[in-house]
């Protein structure tokens, strides 16, 4: 499988970026001048309009055997929304794309925001326990996985992608943590974890995974979305433009189907 890559930075698209959904129906008009609307759940697409400047030579090169791979718009490609948060159900943690273990949980706690959209974590087991959500970005992405926590009890929290943790002190007072790591080279998906220790319980919101190095304002999701398996070049055309020695700039228009 073929992924969109991200540039030097860490991140898949530079600013301004663009993008726009469009949504297709199917309308049958009747003899009378009567019309029925339905829905087409296979017509809807979204259009990316992504411009880069003073990409090395490295990069400029790696978007140019994506474009040869995919023979210009023939074929498809992964792109994963540099503006989403990837995470399902980012307020629900009783939905089955998380798991939670032995931690109880219990939704209605206050939040940053003076609301009640946090939830409880409590850990009443004598180890650890981790809340764990896997999400189809490679390893060789980077990302950053963020959340805001606080602990009356305090002590350590474990943030994880893969193999590589962070080890996090809570307070009372809320605190936006996060981790921003490789996974698993050659991994075609990536595991994201926060960690209780023994006894511990923190209030937690905000649970954001990101493919970029650093966390963006949060985005609350439902259902997992921001990643494109049906992605194609638009044109059949791409062109690289050199701008000064080693570097390069280039304007890309895609299409994802949804």
């Amino acid at each position: 499988m073929s992924f969109y890559p991200q540039i030097a930075s860490g991140a898949i698209a530079q600013f301004p970026a663009r993008r726009e959904r469009q949504w297709r129906s199917i309308a049958n008009e009747l003899e009378s001048g009567e019309q029925i609307l339905l829905q087409d759940p296979d017509g809807g697409m979204i259009g990316w309009d992504l411009r880069y400047v003073d990409l090395s030579d490295a990069e400029a090169t790696a978007l140019k055997n994506l474009f040869a791979s995919c023979s210009g718009s023939y074929a498809w490609f992964t792109f994963i929304d540099p503006m989403a948060n990837l995470l399902g159900w980012s307020e629900d943690l009783t939905r089955s794309d998380w798991q939670t273990g032995l931690l109880t949980t219990s939704y209605g706690a206050n939040d940053p925001l003076g609301t009640q959209r946090a939830t409880t974590l409590v850990n009443g087991q004598p180890g650890a326990q981790p809340l764990v959500q896997s999400v189809s970005m490679p390893g060789d992405y980077a990302a950053c996985l963020s959340a805001w926590i606080r602990s009356d009890v305090g002590g350590n929290i474990t943030l994880q992608r893969d193999n590589t943790q962070s080890v996090i002190v809570a307070t009372s007072s809320w605190m936006r943590i996060y981790l921003s790591a490789p996974g698993i080279a050659g991994a075609p998906q990536s595991t994201f974890s926060i960690s209780l220790n023994a006894g511990q319980s923190i209030d937690i919101w905000g649970l954001q995974v990101e493919a970029q190095p650093y966390p963006s304002p949060y985005k609350q999701t439902f259902a997992a979305r921001g990643i494109y398996n049906e992605t194609y070049f638009a044109n059949d055309d791409l062109t690289v433009t050199s701008t000064a020695p080693g570097l390069f700039s280039s304007a890309v228009q895609l299409i994802s189907r949804v």
